[in-house]
């Protein structure tokens, strides 16, 4: 199994890789062969994602994004099909789709194919992301409840029912000085 993240532009530092990491090495459960990170910056923002469809062809892949934590065994996750979150814990506004965990088996480059004919429509139709674009153009599953967000909960216990927890543009709350339960669980 290869571990995938993407680090590109200035919003999230090193520091959110290694910790990453950290998590998944501690407290996830998970076995992998490989963790790879993708620092490229071809694309507006969140639509960096996109490479790791062209760049990871084969073998089972689980896609993390840094603004989360890991505090506990995950559930299994891996899935042939491609598949991402359901956004349970919101409304649906513009999509119910969460892309934080995704994860596919074999080659999905056909998304990015598709996206980089022309990456100035895509990211104009879909300016809130490509959660979005995902739903509407794509076979996409979700999976079931295995995760919740830190909308909120900012400051409420822990949810033991989960194993992991969303920052969703949060991500302050990751940062020093912030004293939440989940800062145990970082670097």
């Amino acid at each position: 199994m290869r571990i995938i993240c993407v680090n590109t532009g200035d919003k999230f530092g090193q520091w959110y890789v290694d910790n990453l990491k950290h998590m998944i090495d501690n407290y996830s459960g998970l076995k992998y062969d490989s963790f790879e990170v993708i620092t490229e910056e071809k694309h507006k923002g969140v639509f960096n994602k996109l490479q790791m469809f062209d760049k990871f062809r084969d073998g089972e892949n689980l896609y993390f994004d840094l603004d989360i934590c890991i505090y506990n065994k995950v559930p299994n996750l891996i899935r042939k099909n491609l598949t991402v979150l359901h956004a349970w814990w919101r409304d649906r506004e513009h999509t119910s789709f969460n892309s934080s965990v995704i994860s596919w088996t074999g080659d999905r480059s056909f998304i990015y194919d598709e996206f980089k004919k022309d990456p100035d429509m895509w990211q104009k139709k879909y300016y809130r992301g490509m959660d979005q674009m995902l739903e509407e153009n794509f076979s996409v599953k979700t999976y079931d409840k295995v995760c919740y967000s830190v909308k909120d909960n900012e400051y409420k216990p822990k949810d033991d029912n989960f194993s992991i927890m969303l920052f969703n543009q949060k991500q302050y709350l990751m940062e020093e000085g912030w004293s939440g339960w989940w800062t145990n669980y970082f670097l």
